[in-house]
């Protein structure tokens, strides 16, 4: 098991796979004709995609950055995107992923992270498993 930055063949991989990332991330509610992770998104955020394989196979990656809020002085780290394969999941690779990121903002000195989780997504109890609290709550309906 290797954790490491995407290689270019596996950012572009990576990036071909957006649309079904973001149909199951959203839990159906964008449906990947309108991709979130742009690369505005990646210059804002100023992110590094990190690639999980295994003996040789790309298994999932986890997407990490960094960002300021109006109400905090210093900057935040952030996962923007976690995504292990259909027929790698149940193994493990999510949670390797999350502690390879917070290890690596750990790194960097933050002091914080934060990720947004779409109402539904089963990635949610992973995320609380490892302390991650809500925040804030958007709301909406329709007009």
């Amino acid at each position: 098991m290797i954790i490491r930055r995407a290689t270019n063949q596996e950012r572009q991989y990576i990036q071909s796979y957006a649309p079904v990332v973001q149909q199951e991330a959203t839990v159906g509610y964008m449906n990947g004709n309108n991709i979130m992770i742009n690369e505005e998104v990646h210059f804002f955020y100023n992110t590094e995609y990190f690639s999980l394989e295994n003996h040789g196979v790309l298994c999932g990656w986890i997407l990490v950055g960094e960002t300021k809020t109006p109400v905090e002085p210093e900057p935040i780290g952030m996962i923007l995107e976690l995504y292990v394969l259909p027929q790698h999941r149940k193994k493990g690779f999510g949670l390797m992923l999350m502690d390879y990121a917070l290890g690596f903002l750990r790194k960097r000195k933050f002091k914080k992270v934060q990720l947004n989780v779409f109402a539904g997504n089963k990635a949610k109890l992973l995320y609380e498993n490892l302390g991650f609290k809500e925040v804030s709550t958007l709301m909406e309906r329709p007009l």
